[in-house]
């Protein structure tokens, strides 16, 4: 496979990932309401899940916050070299692993903390079965 076709099939994949975890994350905040008392609180392990999705949905949001405003800042800044050495903007730039970096990090988080949430909401349903 070549390079670019490497990088498009993580594209496809990170962003499937991101598709369907935030289904799952809204799916676990719906399962969380089935275990409201009528007073509207929640066993602790339940309201440990919705905390860590508030939690994944944060992250998902700084993930392509940052995206966006790192790669926005890095861009402009290689266009004003540019255009200071060849009075043009075009040309081809070679963006730094470290732009990337700080957005793999809350991409990471976000599956963390799903996985956690379910794990809570799992260890609820453990509990109630074997009572």
């Amino acid at each position: 496979m070549k390079n670019a076709e490497l990088w498009e099939s993580y594209a496809f994949y990170t962003g499937e990932l991101t598709k369907y975890s935030r289904q799952l994350a809204f799916a676990g905040a719906a399962i969380c309401w089935f275990f409201k008392t009528p007073t509207v609180t929640f066993p602790q392990p339940v309201s440990l899940s919705l905390l860590l999705l508030v939690c994944f949905f944060a992250c998902d949001v700084l993930q392509y916050f940052l995206a966006a405003h790192l790669l926005r800042w890095w861009t402009r800044r290689e266009e004003k070299k540019m255009w200071a050495a060849k009075k043009t903007i075009e040309g081809d730039y070679n963006k730094p692993w470290w732009i990337d970096s700080p957005i793999f990090i809350f991409f990471n988080l976000k599956a963390f903390f799903l996985v956690a949430a379910f794990a809570a909401l799992g260890f609820e349903f453990l509990g109630r079965m074997t009572q």
